[in-house]
C-alpha cells in the first residue's frame, strides 16, 4: 500500500487541536505576501484577509437505528453550526452487508465515503483493498498519542500490523440489569457492582433466578448470556474462567472442561431449571418477539445481561457480571470504531473526527449509540453520569466491568473468515440450545469449525 495515500495534504505540525473550527481555520488560511517597508508606509499596512473557506460536503456511513441516526444528526448539526462551510450527509444502511457494499461501490466510483461507524468484526478485506486509510499520520500531525487519549484495550481490535485503522467512537460492556420491583418482591438484595466480589457467582445467579421465577407468568432471566453471544455460544465459558479462542496461539478452546461447564450451565437455565421462558412462554408474556431485549422489556423477567441501556417502563438497576473462577473475565467488552476512507477531503474529514474525540461530543455520540462508556480517558464515566441524570439509570456497573471483560469474541471477529465461522456454527448451536446436542458434543464440533475455518490452512 503506497504510503502517500494516507498522508495529509496540509502539514499541521505538532500543535494539538481542540476543536474542528480552529483546525479548519488553520488549513484554510491563504498565504498572501504583505508589502515591505520600502513599498508602503506603516499606516498603509494591513493584514491580508483569509480566503473564504471552501464549501465541503462529507459523507458519513452507518447502519444504526432511526433513533440513533437522529441523535447523530443533531450532533453533526452542532459541528456544522461551528463550521458553516462543512456539510455532513448521513447515509444509513439497513444492514452491515449493505453498508459494506455501499462503501465498496463508492470507492470504485472515485467518490469514496469519507468516514463511517462500524461494529463489524472483520475489516481486513477493506484494508487489503485500500478502502480504509490508516490514522497514524493524522494523530502524529496533531501531536496526539492514541494510547494516551483512549483506553488502551479499546484500540486492540482496530490495530493491524502496527497501524491504527479506527478510533473507538463509543464503548460498551455486558453487565446485569435487574427489575427492581421483582428483585424487591423476591426479598433479594441488589447484587454487587464490584467485579471482584466472588460472592456474586454462578450458584448465586441461579438462586436469584429461581427466586424471581413464578410458574409461566414471571421468569428470573430472559436467557441472554451476552449482547454478542448470538447463536454461537462463544461467551458462555467466560463465566467459568475459560475463553473460546486464544488469539496468541491461534487455537480454539471450546472443547476444554471449563468451557463445557459454561455451555451446560446456560442451557440448563432454560431446559432444566426453567428460569428462562420458552418460545411458548414468551407469547404469554406479551413480548413482541423471542429476542432477549423484547422479553426483558415486558417487565416480567428479573434479569437481563446486556450492554448499554434502553429505557424501560419500570425501575432497572445494574450489577456486574457473576463469575465462578479465580478472576472475573465474564462477558465481553466492545468498542465500535469510526473508520476513515481515502477521502477526497482528508483534512476536513479528520477535523470532524478530531472534534468527535473531545469529551462532550464523544459523550453525546456514545449515548446516541445506546452505549454507556466513552473510550476517551478523560470522559470514561461521563456517559454513565449523564444517563443517571437524565433517565435515572446508574450505568457504573458497565463501566467497572469493562476493565475485566475480554474483547468481544476474543479477536476471532478480526479475521476475514469470521462470517464463514458463524454460518457454519449456527445450526449446531441451535441443536445444542434445543437439547438435541450435549454441551460436550457442541463444544467439540464448534471448536473444530473454529480451528478449520478461522485461519484456513494454505
Amino acid at each position: 500500500m503506497a504510503q502517500t495515500r494516507f498522508m495529509r495534504r496540509t502539514v499541521l505540525g505538532a500543535v494539538p487541536v481542540v476543536g474542528g473550527a480552529a483546525f479548519l481555520a488553520a488549513c484554510g488560511a491563504a498565504q498572501v505576501a504583505a508589502p515591505t517597508e520600502e513599498m508602503a508606509a506603516p499606516e498603509e499596512k494591513a493584514e491580508a484577509a483569509p480566503a473564504p473557506a471552501e464549501d465541503v460536503q462529507l459523507t458519513y456511513l452507518s447502519r444504526d437505528s432511526d433513533s440513533a441516526t437522529l441523535k447523530v444528526r443533531a450532533l453533526f448539526d452542532k459541528y456544522e453550526a461551528e463550521n458553516p462551510n462543512i456539510t455532513i450527509t448521513i447515509q444509513n444502511m439497513s444492514s452491515g452487508d449493505e453498508a459494506k457494499t455501499k462503501l465498496l461501490v463508492q470507492a470504485a466510483s472515485g467518490v469514496p465515503i469519507d468516514f463511517l461507524r462500524t461494529s463489524w468484526g472483520s475489516f481486513a478485506d477493506l484494508i487489503e483493498g485500500e478502502i480504509l486509510s490508516p490514522l497514524d499520520e493524522f494523530f502524529k500531525a496533531d501531536g496526539l498519542v492514541p494510547s494516551e487519549h483512549f483506553l488502551p484495550n479499546s484500540l486492540t481490535h482496530w490495530t493491524v500490523d502496527g497501524l491504527l485503522y479506527g478510533w473507538p467512537g463509543s464503548g460498551n460492556c455486558d453487565a446485569v440489569l435487574l427489575n427492581k420491583t421483582i428483585l424487591d418482591t423476591a426479598g433479594l438484595e441488589p447484587p454487587p457492582i464490584d467485579p471482584t466480589d466472588a460472592s456474586w457467582n454462578m450458584d448465586t445467579f441461579l438462586e436469584y433466578a429461581r427466586a424471581m421465577t413464578q410458574g409461566n407468568e414471571q421468569f428470573g432471566h430472559n436467557g441472554g448470556v451476552s449482547a454478542s453471544d448470538g447463536r454461537r455460544g462463544f461467551m458462555r465459558g467466560a463465566y467459568f474462567g475459560q475463553i473460546a479462542w486464544d488469539n496468541e496461539q491461534k487455537i480454539g478452546l471450546m472443547d476444554r472442561p471449563k468451557f463445557i461447564e459454561g455451555l451446560a450451565y446456560w442451557v440448563d437455565l432454560k431446559l432444566k431449571h426453567r428460569v428462562v421462558p420458552s418460545p411458548e412462554d414468551v407469547e404469554g408474556l406479551g413480548a413482541a418477539n423471542t429476542g432477549g431485549r423484547a422479553i426483558w422489556e415486558t417487565g416480567k423477567v428479573g434479569m437481563n445481561i446486556t450492554n448499554g441501556y434502553r429505557q424501560v417502563e419500570f425501575e432497572a438497576i445494574g450489577a456486574t457480571l457473576p463469575f465462578s473462577a479465580d478472576a472475573n473475565i465474564s462477558g465481553r467488552s466492545w468498542f465500535p470504531a469510526i473508520l476513515v476512507g481515502f477521502s477526497l477531503n482528508p483534512d476536513e474529514t479528520w477535523a470532524v473526527n478530531r472534534w468527535m474525540m473531545e469529551p462532550e461530543p464523544n459523550t453525546e455520540f456514545t449515548l446516541a449509540m445506546g452505549h454507556t462508556i466513552s473510550a476517551v480517558r478523560t470522559a470514561v464515566n461521563m456517559p454513565a453520569e449523564q444517563l443517571k441524570e437524565t433517565v435515572g439509570f446508574d450505568a457504573i456497573a458497565h463501566a467497572t466491568q469493562a476493565a475485566f471483560s475480554p474483547p468481544a469474541n476474543y479477536g476471532m471477529n478480526g479475521y476475514p473468515t469470521w462470517g464463514d465461522v458463524g454460518a457454519a456454527v449456527r445450526p449446531h448451536f441451535d441443536a445444542y440450545d434445543a437439547g438435541e446436542l450435549t454441551p460436550e458434543e457442541y463444544g467439540r464440533v464448534a471448536n473444530d469449525i473454529v480451528n478449520e475455518l478461522l485461519i484456513p490452512k494454505e
